[in-house]
């Protein structure tokens, strides 16, 4: 009976070890990722996978857009930004540059709660985009010197209010000014 427990007791072990190193990067904690190319840092929950992809940006043109994904149970936490050329950045205002990236991300789907916000002098947008009933995306957005800056994290209804996704959020910062 007692080997049976013991061989029991290992299978569950294993078992519980093999999951565990399938789990997301959660298990990591939390650090900070800085970014001196893109003059930020950010605390996010393990360590961020990188990824550039070319975004359109009109006239046929593409600009190249850096981000880094960490994907936990429950949440995936995503921080991105893209640098425009002058003749995009130079073009409106802050705040319009702003709405107009809220509504491009939000084409097909739903928006709310939308409250303005700064970093320091420069413009800021928090909202929530509605996808499905079941999954939505907490969005931060600032326009500093014609880069956009994106923190998002995706996940059930209520991830807007989590202490890790205002934690994501507030610890975004730039390095230098």
């Amino acid at each position: 009976m007692e080997r049976y427990r013991t061989m029991k007791k290992r299978a569950f072990l294993a078992g519980s070890a093999a999951l565990l190193a399938t789990l997301p990067a959660a298990a990591q904690g939390w650090s900070e990722y800085r970014n001196d190319e893109g003059n930020f840092h950010v605390e996010m929950p393990g360590t961020p996978r990188l990824d550039t992809a070319d975004i359109p940006i009109g006239n046929k043109e593409t600009a190249p857009m850096k981000e880094a994904v960490v994907s936990t149970r429950g949440a995936t936490y995503q921080m991105s930004y893209i640098a425009y050329p002058p003749r995009i950045s130079g073009a409106a205002s802050g705040d319009v540059m702003l709405d107009t990236f809220r509504n491009n991300m939000s084409s097909g789907r739903t928006w709310r709660n939308e409250s303005k916000l700064t970093l320091g002098r420069f413009p800021g947008r928090e909202f929530v985009v509605v996808g499905s009933p079941t999954q939505i995306t907490a969005v931060r957005l600032y326009w500093i010197r014609g880069k956009l800056y994106q923190l998002m994290v995706s996940g059930a209804p209520g991830i807007e209010a989590t202490p890790n996704t205002r934690r994501f959020f507030d610890s975004f910062g730039l390095i230098k000014t």
